[in-house]
């Protein structure tokens, strides 16, 4: 093994193939198998959980991204809560805001320079948009709960998975969570940001552009008008 691949080893990485001397272990095994010291044997429990489509085997893969710390145990849990499909939706919302620390704690000083829709930072949004519009429904529900900081990690699922994927029903639930939160400027930003993947939002845009004056925000208006015009 060179030093390349014991780097990638010692951050759980397994090759396609070398789960099969695994194959014969139960669900149960390989939930414990999550708990393992070697980060290989972690990554590997988490693919073959993949097959388990039970309550029990997204509760233990969700409890173990929440303690995981190497890269490729963590692709293949979220690999594997994508898997097994519908079942693990609700549980990852749960999960909104309290993985790491990775989420925006505030609106960021550098502007986002590209055209495309930026992949959500919190690992559960980013799990969640990958059921594309599947994960709607209950993403929506999130945004009527007094929880700000799920609520801020909905706002990105939703916004990614509505710019590649036009729903134009989702402008009404985004703009009245808009209202809602008028004293949370982070809230804002990122339903502004949102807006870049809605045509009918352009006169919103262009009213709140009349009505703020914090710059972030304006510079975020007119990146999405910008987009807007760009794409429609």
């Amino acid at each position: 093994m060179n030093q390349k691949e014991a780097q990638k080893s010692s951050r759980g990485y397994v090759p396609n193939g070398a789960e099969t001397e695994f194959t014969h272990c139960d669900c149960k095994e390989l939930i414990h198998l999550l708990n393992s010291k070697i980060p290989a044997e972690r990554s590997v429990a988490a693919r073959l959980l993949s097959n388990s489509s039970t309550q029990e085997s997204v509760f233990a893969l969700i409890s173990a991204l929440k303690k995981e710390t190497k890269l490729y145990p963590k692709l293949e849990i979220c690999n594997s809560l994508v898997n097994i499909g519908s079942l693990s939706i609700k549980p990852l919302l749960a999960q909104l805001g309290q993985i790491g620390s990775n989420q925006h704690q505030k609106i960021p000083a550098k502007e986002f320079k590209k055209i495309s829709y930026p992949l959500p930072r919190d690992i559960a949004a980013r799990t969640l948009v990958r059921f594309g519009k599947k994960a709607l429904p209950l993403l929506l529900t999130v945004l009527e709960e007094n929880k700000p900081k799920q609520i801020s990690e909905a706002i990105d699922a939703i916004g990614f998975i509505n710019f590649y994927n036009s729903e134009p029903e989702l402008v009404n639930p985004l703009q009245k969570c808009y209202h809602r939160h008028f004293n949370n400027e982070l809230i804002q930003w990122k339903i502004i940001r949102t807006m870049s993947g809605f045509p009918e939002s352009k006169t919103f845009l262009l009213d709140q552009q009349q009505q703020i004056n914090t710059l972030r925000l304006l510079q975020e208006i007119d990146r999405s008008l910008l987009l807007i015009s760009r794409f429609n």
